[in-house]
C-alpha cells in the first residue's frame, strides 16, 4: 500500500544542537518526541555543503561538488536535471507532488522543481527594472558576492522575504496544496529556521532579546566581510547563539503544527538538516564548504516508519532518496542503500573549494579528512575531537582510510563513465 510521505529540510541545523542528540536546551521537543517513537540516526553525515550541495545529494542519491567556482548556472543546474530526483521517481509512480523552498540555493532555478506537480520558491518574476535589477544583486549574491550579499540580505530584512520569510507566512499555502491533491503524496518543504541570521519572533524568544536581533546585524556585516572569521568575544559568540537556538525552536513548532494537521492522512516523515553551522569552532562562522563535525553531522529521523530505535552506524543523506522510494514501496535507479537496510561501517562527504576537491571518510567515531592541507584523522571519542590531528602516530589507520576514500572515487568515475556512456547510445 503507497504512504504518503513528508520530507522535512532543516536549513543549518547541527546535530549537537537537538535534544534527543544530547544538547541541554530544549530547542527541538516536537522532534525529540519524534525521534523517541521512531528512528534516530545517530551519526548521519551531510553528503555535501552547503545547502546547493547537500540538497542535489538529497534529491538525486548523488555526490554534488557544487560550488561558485565550477559555476552556479549550469553545471550545477545540470547536476540535478541530469538525473532522477526522488519527485521525478514518485510521480511516475501516480504520487501527487508537491515542495515549498523559500532558500534560492534549493530552488527552481537551480532545478530542483524537476518532477514536482506544485513548487513555490517565491523567486520573484523578471517582470521590470527593478526586479532585473533585483536578480543580477540575487544572482551575484548566490555565486559569493560580498556587497551583493549583504544588499541582499538588507532587502530581506526589509520585506521579510527569501531567507527571512517565517515559516508562519507560508504555512496556508502548503495546507491549500494539501486540500487540493489526491493521495498518495510527497511533500517536500525546507525550512530557512535556522539558517542565519537569525531573527525568531519575540513569542519564540527564549535565551535571546528582542534588541539582540538587531545588535546582531553588526555582526552579521562582519561575518560577510570578513571572510567569515570575524574575531568576535564571548557576549557576541554567545548572542549569536541563542539567537540560533530560538530560531531552531521556532523551526521545531512547524514540525508540531504540520504533524497535527495531517494526523489523518497518517503520512511517513523524514526529518533532517542539509548541515550544519559553525560558530567559531574553527574560528569561522556560518558554513562554507569544509568537512568539520560542526557542519556534517547532522539530525536525521525517520517518524511513523517501522525500523530499529536507533542506528548507531554512519549514514549519509543521499541515502534519503532511496529511503523514500523505500517507504513508498517503489522501484528506483538509486545505487546507494536505503537507510531502512543494513549500512556499511563508513560514509563520505565531498565539497569542492579553493579549486580543490575536500573529501572525508566518516565512521562511528573517526573521521578522516584529504584536502589542499593534507591529511588529517581525527578521534572523535576524544575531548580534543577535531583540533588533534592523529595522521602521523596512527599510520595504519591512516592507510585504511585512504584506500577507502581511493576506492569510493574510482567507483564514482566508473559511475559517471556508465552514465554518460548509457546517455549517449539514447541520444543516437
Amino acid at each position: 500500500m503507497s504512504r504518503n510521505i513528508v520530507l522535512i529540510t532543516y536549513d543549518s541545523l547541527r546535530a549537537d544542537h537537538c535534544g534527543f542528540m544530547g544538547y541541554d536546551r530544549e530547542t527541538t521537543p516536537t522532534l525529540d518526541a519524534m525521534a523517541e517513537d521512531g528512528v534516530v540516526f545517530e551519526n548521519a553525515v551531510a553528503s555535501g555543503v552547503p545547502t546547493i550541495a547537500s540538497m542535489t545529494a538529497v534529491m538525486t542519491g548523488h555526490h554534488s561538488l557544487a560550488s561558485p567556482e565550477i559555476g552556479f548556472n549550469n553545471q550545477q543546474r545540470e547536476q540535478v536535471t541530469s538525473r532522477p530526483t526522488i519527485a521525478e521517481v514518485l510521480s511516475k509512480a501516480g504520487y501527487s507532488t508537491g515542495a515549498l523552498s523559500p532558500n534560492p540555493p534549493a530552488s527552481s532555478y537551480f532545478g530542483f522543481d524537476d518532477g514536482f506537480d506544485w513548487f513555490e520558491d517565491f523567486l520573484a518574476e523578471d517582470s521590470g527594472v527593478v526586479e532585473r535589477a533585483w536578480n543580477r544583486i540575487f544572482q551575484s549574491s548566490i555565486e559569493g558576492g560580498g556587497l551583493s550579499t549583504y544588499l541582499r540580505l538588507f532587502k530581506n530584512v526589509i520585506t521579510k522575504d527569501e531567507i527571512l520569510r517565517p515559516w508562519a507566512d507560508f504555512y496556508e499555502e502548503i495546507m491549500a496544496w494539501r486540500e487540493r491533491v489526491e493521495e498518495p503524496y510527497f511533500l517536500w518543504v525546507l525550512l530557512l529556521e535556522p539558517h542565519h541570521p537569525w531573527m525568531p519572533p519575540a513569542d519564540f524568544q527564549e535565551w535571546s532579546s528582542r534588541s539582540d536581533k538587531y545588535r546582531a546585524f553588526r555582526q552579521y556585516y562582519e561575518m560577510f566581510t570578513n571572510g567569515w572569521t570575524p574575531e568576535f568575544d564571548n557576549e557576541e559568540h554567545d548572542r549569536l547563539v541563542n539567537l540560533y537556538d530560538d530560531s531552531t525552536r521556532y523551526g521545531d513548532a512547524f514540525l508540531e503544527r504540520l504533524q497535527s494537521d495531517l494526523a489523518d492522512d497518517d503520512p511517513a516523515f523524514v526529518v533532517h538538516a542539509d548541515h550544519g553551522e559553525e560558530f567559531g569552532e574553527h574560528g569561522r562562522y556560518g558554513h562554507q564548504p569544509v568537512l568539520t563535525e560542526e557542519l556534517i553531522h547532522v539530525p536525521l529521523v525517520l517518524g511513523n516508519v517501522d525500523g530499529p530505535d536507533a542506528v548507531a552506524e554512519p549514514v549519509e543523506l543521499r541515502q534519503i532518496a532511496p529511503t523514500v522510494t523505500d517507504i513508498a514501496g517503489v522501484e528506483d535507479p538509486y545505487t546507494v542503500p536505503s537507510l531502512l537496510g543494513e549500512q556499511r561501517p563508513w560514509v563520505t562527504s565531498k565539497v569542492f573549494a579553493g579549486g580543490e576537491r575536500q573529501a572525508a571518510v566518516r565512521t562511528r567515531s573517526g573521521k578522516y579528512v584529504d584536502d589542499a592541507d593534507g591529511e588529517a584523522l581525527y578521534d572523535l571519542d576524544l575531548a580534543a575531537g577535531e583540533q588533534e590531528n592523529r595522521v602521523v602516530e596512527s599510520s595504519e589507520a591512516r592507510s585504511t582510510f585512504s584506500d577507502a576514500l581511493a576506492r569510493h572515487v574510482a567507483t564514482e568515475q566508473e559511475k559517471r563513465a556508465v552514465r554518460a556512456a548509457t546517455n549517449e547510445v539514447s541520444d543516437l
